[in-house]
């Protein structure tokens, strides 16, 4: 796994270029940081990664499987779910989110997460605004 994202090697690039925002927030995968109004917020390796996560997956639901092996790797022997738990706590005191009301993580009792906000890429290229309604239409 690389060090500085818990993705294993070339995962990082192919998966979310560049800059996202959401509400007053910036998560910038070039320098690794989450910014609240153009201000560095504190968040440890492990909450971040699993924000890049849920943001890859944005209106999908991340399994707690999926944030086990991509955050950890297969084959790891502690509390996971205590592991996941406060990896969440974290992300969410850091982005102010109350669970009971969110409006970036959503909790899917039993199952994972789904990162359910709004999202503008200000990667370079053609300006593309993510909704909620994007990531719930289906394919016929």
């Amino acid at each position: 796994m690389a060090a500085e994202t818990g993705f294993t090697k070339g995962e990082k690039t192919k998966r979310l270029p560049g800059i996202f925002r959401f509400a007053d927030f910036e998560l910038d995968r070039n320098v690794y940081e989450l910014r609240r109004n153009r201000h560095p917020q504190k968040l440890e390796r492990i909450p971040l990664d699993l924000l890049f996560l849920l943001i890859e997956k944005r209106g999908q639901l991340v399994t707690r499987e999926e944030i086990l092996e991509r955050l950890w790797g297969k084959g790891v022997f502690f509390d996971v779910d205590n592991a996941i738990n406060s990896a969440v706590r974290k992300l969410r005191r850091a982005l102010a989110d109350d669970p009971e009301v969110p409006r970036f993580v959503v909790t899917v009792p039993t199952k994972g997460y789904r990162f359910v906000a709004e999202l503008d890429d200000l990667s370079p290229g053609p300006p593309r605004r993510e909704k909620r309604s994007d990531a719930l239409r289906v394919a016929v």
